[in-house]
């Protein structure tokens, strides 16, 4: 599962226990992206609530527009787990009108992206790969494709948290549940 020990739900016991019923999946089972801080309740903690805020909390971005940019932002980092993960779940939410989304995603593929879309995936292209590059251009781009200054914050939120998620997760070896390794994807 990991290049490091973890602790399984069964063997989990005190504070960890309740940490994995409160990050668990409604079956009872943890996600390996969860369960590799088993180690460091703290970090586990932590890691679970900046991804509720990123991914599920109130936002003028979509769900869908979130798992775009962790998608694209998971690629870009060759993390085959977050890339993987998220498209499956970006096309259970795109399913009806988008299908497909996440698989042309996953092959580098943009033309079924919005205009506004299209600027969110360059400026978090940018973030990812070159970060000091980032400048007050990029912010008018975003405003140009018609984003408000919230949701310019909450986007930089959500690549900064999959910029995060990736480095833990390729970083440490998690495996996706169902086989396949975190680290460097042979999708390009």
């Amino acid at each position: 599962m990991a290049f490091i020990k973890t602790i399984s739900e069964a063997d989990a016991t005190g504070t960890l226990t309740d940490l994995y019923t409160k990050v668990g999946n409604g079956d009872g089972t943890v996600d390996n992206v969860m369960k590799i801080h088993s180690l460091n309740e703290a970090a586990l903690a932590g890691h679970f609530e900046v991804y509720v805020a990123a991914m599920h909390r109130p936002s003028p971005l979509s769900r869908i527009m979130r798992e775009i940019v962790g998608v694209i932002v998971s690629r870009l980092n060759g993390c085959d787990y977050c890339q993987r993960h998220h498209a499956a779940g970006l096309d259970r939410l795109a399913r009806h009108d988008r299908a497909g989304l996440g698989d042309a995603l996953l092959a580098g593929e943009y033309s079924g992206l919005s205009q506004k879309e299209r600027a969110m995936a360059a400026y978090a292209t940018t973030l990812t790969q070159s970060p000091e590059a980032i400048n007050a251009a990029d912010i008018q781009a975003l405003r140009d494709a018609g984003l408000d200054d919230r949701e310019i914050h909450d986007l930089a939120h959500v690549v900064a948290y999959f910029c995060y998620a990736n480095r833990i997760v390729t970083g440490l070896g998690v495996a996706l549940e169902g086989g396949g390794i975190g680290q460097h994807s042979s999708v390009s």
